[in-house]
């Protein structure tokens, strides 16, 4: 299976090990990733200029549609803007327009719903380029049975708590992605990884990674009260999947007296016996 590879802007300049982990993951499941030549999300430019931030979007999208491939993110905050691009594209006509008339320019165009031919049956149908969080990957395309079959049981499990990340989980009229009040990839992934995912009173709640830039003391205040939480709850580890919130709790951690902030991506590489030694290092969060 190939899959265009979008990792965002943060992973290549700030969490490198975090897209090696992934990329050698999807490796050993068979999966190739193709760098293409994507742009920003845009989703830094959603609440400033609406139009400018789908253009980003659709831009990149158009790309993997030229390639015939779906696009892979392990960053909900990529996740989540690529999925509004499509959204805003097909709700509202003026950036609608606006937005085919930039891909013009440079020799680009996009279609909604595309008619593509199933590689299996040869049957024609419309869909669209589909955006690909790791999670919903693993879950729906590689499926927890099939990852357990690899994996030797644990006797005792890792305490950890979920951060589920919110740009995926809302608003879900445009992320579909799973249940935002209980979602269950992320549970069922993270059982089957060996993991012992604990109930978690801010498990849906933001990391204050989007306060960040404007209000730097309010996010890490957020921070630091999931952090806070994290420990109360019992938990060993802080398992993210996403880019913004490794990075969100990686600045208000503090080693020696915080629950240890790691991506999700790692845990199951361990567990798949492709990475080891990982959580005896001082490589997370400080990457």
């Amino acid at each position: 299976m190939r899959l265009a590879y979008f990792q965002g802007c943060k992973i290549l300049f700030d969490l490198n090990s975090y897209g090696k982990a992934v990329e050698r993951l999807m490796a050993h499941l068979g999966v190739t990733l193709v760098t293409l030549d994507f742009n920003c999300c845009g989703n830094r430019a959603r609440g400033k200029n609406l139009a400018a931030s789908v253009h980003a979007a659709v831009r990149n999208i158009a790309l993997a549609q030229a390639r015939g491939l779906d696009i892979f993110t392990p960053c909900k905050c990529c996740f989540g803007q690529l999925k509004h691009g499509l959204f805003w594209y097909a709700e509202n006509k003026m950036i609608r327009e606006k937005v085919d008339l930039a891909l013009a320019e440079e020799g680009l165009k996009f279609e909604a719903a595309p008619l593509i031919q199933d590689p299996g049956t040869g049957i024609l149908e419309k869909r669209t380029v589909r955006i690909r969080h790791l999670l919903d990957f693993l879950f729906h395309d590689i499926g927890p049975r099939v990852l357990a079959s690899r994996i030797t049981p644990v006797s005792d499990p890792v305490k950890v708590v979920l951060q589920q990340g919110c740009h995926a989980l809302r608003p879900f009229s445009v992320t579909q992605f799973d249940n935002p009040f209980a979602p269950r990839m992320f549970r069922q992934l993270a059982k089957t990884a060996g993991l012992d995912p604990l109930d978690w009173e801010k498990e849906v709640e933001c990391c204050g990674s989007p306060a960040a830039e404007t209000n730097k003391a309010l996010a890490l205040q957020i921070c630091r009260q999931k952090l806070s939480s994290a420990q109360n709850a019992g938990a060993d580890y802080i398992c993210t999947a996403c880019t913004h919130c490794q990075i969100q709790y990686a600045m208000g951690y503090t080693p020696k007296k915080d629950v240890r902030p790691v991506p999700f991506a790692v845990f199951l590489g361990a567990a798949l016996g492709i990475q080891s030694r990982l959580f005896h290092t001082d490589q997370w969060p400080n990457i």
